[in-house]
C-alpha cells in the first residue's frame, strides 16, 4: 500500500475543517440529496424539504467539527440520524404551534400523527436502507460514462429482475454479451461503491 494512500484524507476528514470551503461543497452535493431523500421518509411536506435540508447541512457544517468519531463506522450514520430527528421534531412542533394559532379546537392534526411516527431506531434503520440505496445509485452515476448506453441499460434491466433472454431480445444482442455486459458493469460498479463508502462513511 502506498503512502499516498494511507495519508490520504477522507472527505469526512476535510469536512471536519471549517476552512476546507472546497470539502464542504463536495459534502453539501453528496449529502443534500440523501437527506431529501430521508425527510420524503419522515413525511415532512415536499414543499418544505428545501428549507429543512438547509437548516440540517448548516447544523452538520457548525457541529462536525466537534464530532470525536471512534471508526465504527455505522457512528456517522447514526449521530446524522440524530441531528436530522431532532431538527424535524423542531419543524413539526412549529407547524403545530401555526396550526394551533389558526384553529383553537381540531382533531389530531398530520403533524401530530407525523412526528409520532418515526423513532430513532426507526429512523437509524430508514437512514441505513435509504443510504444503501443512494449509494448504488451514486455509484451507477459516477461509472455511467465509462460504458455504452447498452451495457448500462442491460445491467440496469437485469437489476430489475429482468431475465437474461428478454434483455437479449429486448436490446438486440445475444444472451451470452448480456451476461459479459452486466458482469464488467457489476465489476467496476463494486469498485465504485467500495471508493464511495471509504470517502463518505469513514474519518
Amino acid at each position: 500500500m502506498s503512502e499516498n494512500w494511507q495519508t490520504r484524507q477522507t472527505l469526512l476528514q476535510r469536512a471536519k475543517d471549517p476552512d476546507d470551503h472546497k470539502a464542504w461543497e463536495d459534502f453539501e452535493q453528496y449529502y443534500r440529496e440523501f437527506i431529501r431523500m430521508v425527510l420524503f421518509q419522515m413525511n415532512c411536506r415536499v414543499n418544505d424539504h428545501a428549507d429543512l435540508v438547509q437548516d440540517i447541512l448548516v447544523k452538520i457544517w457548525k457541529t462536525l467539527p466537534e464530532l470525536n468519531y471512534d471508526r465504527d463506522r455505522a457512528r456517522f450514520r447514526t449521530w446524522l440520524s440524530h441531528l436530522i430527528r431532532n431538527k424535524v421534531i423542531d419543524y413539526f412542533r412549529k407547524e403545530k404551534r401555526i396550526s394551533k394559532k389558526q384553529e383553537r379546537v381540531q382533531e389530531e392534526s398530520e403533524v401530530d400523527k407525523a412526528s409520532k411516527i418515526v423513532s430513532e431506531p426507526e429512523l437509524e434503520e430508514i437512514i441505513q436502507k435509504e443510504w444503501e440505496v443512494y449509494i448504488v445509485k451514486l455509484a451507477l452515476k459516477n461509472i455511467s460514462s465509462l460504458f455504452t448506453e447498452r451495457a448500462i441499460e442491460a445491467f440496469q434491466l437485469g437489476m430489475d429482475g429482468v431475465k437474461t433472454v428478454d434483455i437479449a431480445a429486448k436490446i438486440g444482442i445475444k444472451e451470452n454479451s448480456v451476461i459479459k455486459l452486466r458482469n464488467r458493469v457489476k465489476q467496476r460498479l463494486i469498485k465504485e461503491i467500495q471508493h464511495l463508502r471509504e470517502e463518505l462513511e469513514s474519518f
